[in-house]
């Protein structure tokens, strides 16, 4: 966490892809994918999680079979036999 601002995050070494620089920025965790820039040439560069491929959304789930509010009831318990 910053410091400064309260803000969740990790502070991150980032080598230029343009210049071959290297220097940090804040990668806050609210914005995973947003953009860099360098510091030294100003050109702006995605990081690595903005590279990775999207995970794919969960399925939906199936809704349950339809079933009448009598499914749910139990019977009357039968005596246990005497002996």
């Amino acid at each position: 966490m910053s410091v400064e601002g309260g803000m969740s995050g990790t502070q991150r070494r980032i080598v230029c892809v343009n210049c071959g620089k290297v220097f940090f920025a804040w990668r806050p965790d609210t914005a995973p994918g947003a953009k860099i820039k360098c510091y030294f040439c100003k050109k702006e560069m995605e990081d690595e999680v903005a590279k990775r491929p999207r995970p794919a959304p969960p399925p939906a789930p199936t809704p349950a079979a339809a079933e009448g509010p009598e499914s749910n009831v139990q019977g009357p318990k039968e005596p246990a036999p005497a002996s």
